[in-house]
This record gives C-alpha cells, structure tokens and sequence, in this order.
C-alpha cells in the first residue's frame, strides 16, 4: 500500500481504486488510468486494507459491509478511504485530500 500511495501523492492523482478482478487504478484529472499491475485479488484487496485500518475499522467493516474513514500517510498526506464487502467482492477507494 505504501507504494501505491506514494504514486498517488507523487503523480497528484486524485484517487486509487482497488477492485477485486482488476487491476489498480488511478485516477489524474478526472481520467481513470490503470496501473500495470495485475488484477487485485480478495487476498491482495484485503491485506492492503489491512495494512491502512485498526481492529475496530476491521471490524466494522465485517459488521456493517463498509467503512469510511481518514488516513494520515507519513505523517502529512491524507486520504478519505471508503470501502466496501458484499458477497465476495472488496471494493477500496482512496480519494486524496491534500491535492
């Protein structure tokens, strides 16, 4: 997740999309661009949500099916993070807040 968040503050993209079945997307001035990387698994969707949420995020994400919340990235970047669980898909949008 790291990396996919240092692209987006790099780049100035305005979000990053990660759905399962497909690859990872950023997006720049209103286009979605996708990166080259292959399509994002539920395993892959769910540890790089993992790795930006606490317990209780986790956990009301199970409850409830989705999750908005801020995150701080190093300390001076944040983002919105929406995400979302119905039946087996992981939806994860980032919107960058600092542009």
């Amino acid at each position: 997740m790291k990396d996919l968040l240092e692209l987006v503050v790099r780049e100035g993209a305005e979000e990053l999309r990660l759905e399962v079945g497909r690859p990872a997307v950023v997006v720049l001035r209103g286009e979605p661009r996708a990166i080259d990387v292959p399509p994002i698994t539920s395993e892959n969707a769910a540890e790089l949500f993992r790795s930006i949420a606490s317990e209780e995020q986790l956990e009301e994400l199970r409850k409830c099916g989705e999750i908005h919340f801020v995150y701080v990235f190093q300390n001076s970047a944040r983002f919105g993070v929406a995400a979302a669980i119905q039946q087996d898909d992981f939806n994860l949008k980032i919107r960058n807040l600092g542009r």
